[in-house]
């Protein structure tokens, strides 16, 4: 009962301190299914979206999605109790898939820039991290349907979405069946 009423909380700080996720305005997003030559580049269902580093370097989610690797796009915040808890699976499945070809990506709703560093660096953090957090919510949260955290959204080497929102176990379970151990 106490985890439904964390989650329940969660959700409710959630939206209020990003409430424009679900309102956003979708003229902004930059869909990315050709590049330059009319060639095909990622699927379909594989929206792009521009964001910022914790350094402040301008990056985009094509920048590693499609790119013959697997892509773990993870939805989080400092704030978010229930994003701290699986933050651990998130970490387990970064060391044990990244040499079976597994990217690890964090996409933070924080609005507060020293919170969010502070995460990253307390939770031991390794893999990139950015944001397009402003007064309007997140782009990319809302390119993917993202209405609570955390979220996580699994890409194959092609760029096409394999698995949303799994967590714990099932995340490691899918991630396994995606990309098995050599025997």
């Amino acid at each position: 009962m106490k985890k439904i009423l964390l989650c329940a909380l969660s959700v409710a700080l959630f939206a209020t301190s990003a409430s424009a996720i679900t309102t956003m305005p979708t003229d902004s997003p930059v869909p990315v299914s050709q590049k330059k030559g009319g060639k095909k580049a990622l699927a379909e269902d594989f929206k792009d979206a521009k964001l910022v580093t914790l350094q402040g370097e301008e990056v985009s989610l094509s920048d590693y999605v499609g790119k013959h690797k697997y892509v773990l796009v993870d939805f989080w915040a400092s704030w978010c109790g229930p994003c701290m808890r699986e933050m651990p699976n998130v970490k387990a499945a970064y060391e044990k898939y990244k040499s079976r070809g597994l990217e690890v990506v964090g996409i933070s709703l924080d609005k507060d820039k020293a919170a969010w560093e502070a995460a990253v660096k307390r939770v031991g953090i390794t893999w990139p991290q950015m944001t397009d957090m402003g007064a309007n919510g997140s782009n990319a949260a809302s390119l993917y349907g993202v209405q609570y955290i955390p979220y996580i959204v699994v890409f194959d080497k092609k760029g096409n979405i394999v698995a949303k929102n799994l967590h714990g176990e099932g995340l490691l379970n899918k991630l396994e069946e995606l990309m098995p151990s050599k025997k």
